[in-house]
């Protein structure tokens, strides 16, 4: 065996999954000329690691390589309340399934093998990550179909496995996120788990939600539990359902549900708004709040010059997330709530993400009241 061949073969091997998989230039190697170099390693190691992996590896620099989605991923619009749903409601049926909480990804399939698994990113640009996929429950390797498909998924973490593997970190959605992104000791991701629910055979979903969550099923993916709904009523009920016990129930984080129009064409047919399709929505539940007091309001100078008032207070701990600042945006904000040191206050993370004063619950009493 000579090592200086294997790592010749190696280096231009490398070199050819960087451009197909970066879309970096021009390709250096054609399809055949590749299989003809990696027949030739596997003659001198056939054990060489390069068998076991998939997509481009970490930048030297750190990071992932940055690739650009063929077909972007976008976002949704959101409905909060029940009058939210029964402004948006498109008048049809739609396929009601989980809004996942983890971290998005797309899966590329050519000609029924898996080759490439980009995080969500901006949209237009993600990050190839497919090393690390590999590695995870729910990474489909091989598919039936010929040609060019697209998954697109959410790469969570099981509260059973955060709770026997993840002993110490914060909540199951930035396991997931941290974890799935790791550029090395990403032994963990096995513990992670892919749940598709969008699949795009030549670039297009089935003629229906349904049938394509269940072509997803058939295929071996792990997909969420789907309602079908014909009024807002009807999605209204399994909305409160999940509120009042079956979102506790599972085995892992939503933070709403996704409506979508079931039959295909009749949603792509809504349009967009805002740049986000009419047809399909994400009903979030009630933002996760607890009281505290608040301990002390200061100004924040931003970049631009900006002050800003920010609310200081007994730490709470919000999705296993630990909050004991947020802003408050405007002195309008201050004025409005009535706010004073010692005053007990409602506190969120909107959207799961951004901590907010809600309300004061001492509203009525003023400082002076307060020993």
């Amino acid at each position: 065996m000579s090592t200086q061949q294997i790592q010749d073969l190696i280096q231009k091997l490398e070199a050819a999954c960087r451009t197909y998989y970066q879309h970096t230039g021009e390709l250096v190697l054609t399809d055949t000329a590749y299989d003809a170099l990696e027949d030739e390693l596997r003659k001198l190691d056939p054990n060489h690691p390069h068998f076991q992996t998939v997509g481009a590896a970490p930048l030297p620099g750190g990071g992932w390589p940055k690739v650009r989605h063929s077909i972007p991923m976008g976002s949704l619009n959101k409905a909060q309340t029940s009058d939210d749903l029964k402004s948006w409601w498109p008048g049809k049926l739609v396929c009601i399934t989980h809004k996942l909480d983890g971290i998005s990804c797309s899966l590329k399939y050519l000609d029924g093998k898996l080759v490439q698994a980009l995080t969500r990113g901006d949209g237009d640009t993600g990050e190839d990550i497919t090393r690390n996929v590999l590695l995870m429950q729910g990474a489909v390797r091989v598919i039936p179909n010929k040609g060019t498909v697209y998954v697109r998924g959410e790469i969570i973490c099981r509260k059973s496995d955060f709770a026997q593997h993840f002993q110490g970190e914060s909540n199951p959605r930035n396991t997931a996120a941290g974890t799935a992104k790791r550029q090395s000791d990403a032994d963990k991701c096995k513990y992670l788990t892919i749940v598709a629910y969008q699949y795009l055979p030549d670039g297009r979903p089935p003629a229906t939600k349904v049938e394509e969550i269940y072509a997803l099923s058939m295929t071996g993916f792990v997909v969420p539990t789907y309602y079908g709904a014909s009024t807002p009523a009807e999605a209204q009920v399994i909305y409160d359902e999940y509120v009042a016990t079956k979102r506790d129930a599972l085995d892992w984080e939503i933070d709403g549900l996704v409506l979508d129009v079931n039959d295909r064409d009749a949603r792509e047919a809504l349009g967009d708004l805002n740049s986000r399709p009419r047809g399909a929505v994400a009903f979030k539940f009630p933002h996760d709040s607890k009281p505290t007091i608040l301990r002390d309001i200061h100004w924040q100078v931003g970049k631009s010059g900006r002050i800003t008032p920010v609310a200081d207070f007994d730490e709470v701990v919000l999705g296993g997330v630990k909050v004991e600042r947020a802003s408050l945006h405007t002195m309008r904000n201050v004025t409005g709530l009535k706010l004073f040191p010692g005053c007990r206050v409602l506190v969120s993370r909107r959207n799961d993400c951004i901590p907010y004063v809600e309300a004061n619950l001492d509203d009525g009493i003023t400082d002076s009241d307060v020993e």
